[in-house]
């Protein structure tokens, strides 16, 4: 049977706009399930560098702090955030959170204070003094190598807005897809001191690196 393409422009083009909404719909969604991933492999491994370490830590997950003597796999890759102590310092790692300043979203910032919840009131006096800092970073975890370079150009820019914002805090990029040409540039900032850590998302030894380097700070 032929297929009978119809030749109304009206009806094409309510078509057109369908497909179009439904492909922006559909991207959208496949941008948040790599940001979730990318947040739940980070935040396991983290768990799992405390618990070498033999440092107490905790996970807040489903709106509560959970020990991490108590906390299952599912409650670590679902954190908010994640507390521990650095020898007599304390230390938090936040996910997804709105800076001051910045005027977005960072994937991840790692405090000097911790908080009794992960809520805007909780978190709002951490969030407004600089001096609570320690490092941000901007995750990434799309693994199709074609996206590679936006998702570069993304975080990059993110980056930028917080080396305006922020002069003493460290700088760390995650990427689950890293190219040659940003290989080089990321390997240039490096070598510069505009990121002081990149890793590849998706090779264990780089990322284990990372959160060894995040739970040291």
């Amino acid at each position: 049977m032929a297929l009978k393409v119809s030749r109304n422009k009206s009806h094409c083009g309510d078509v057109y706009r369908y497909l179009r909404l439904r492909g922006s719909q559909i991207d959208k969604h496949m941008k948040n399930a790599d940001a979730m991933i990318a947040r739940m492999k980070v935040s396991h491994k983290m768990a799992a560098h405390l618990r070498l370490r033999h440092s107490s830590f905790a996970v807040h997950s489903e709106g509560k702090w959970i020990d991490g003597t108590q906390c299952t796999r599912h409650d670590e890759e679902y954190a908010k955030a994640i507390k521990w102590q650095n020898g007599e310092y304390q230390r938090m790692l936040v996910h997804n959170v709105n800076i001051p300043g910045v005027s977005k979203n960072v994937d991840l910032v790692v405090f000097n204070k911790v908080a009794d919840s992960i809520d805007a009131k909780s978190l709002a006096p951490i969030l407004a003094d600089q001096k609570n800092y320690v490092v941000m970073g901007e995750l990434k975890g799309g693994i199709d190598p074609a996206g590679a370079d936006e998702h570069w150009k993304t975080a990059r820019a993110a980056l930028d807005r917080i080396r305006a914002t922020f002069k003493k805090v460290y700088i760390a990029f995650v990427g689950g897809a890293i190219e040659k040409a940003m290989a080089e540039e990321i390997y240039n900032q490096l070598q510069s001191g505009l990121l002081d850590y990149a890793a590849n998302l998706t090779n264990d030894a780089q990322l284990s690196s990372f959160c060894d380097w995040l739970v040291n700070q």
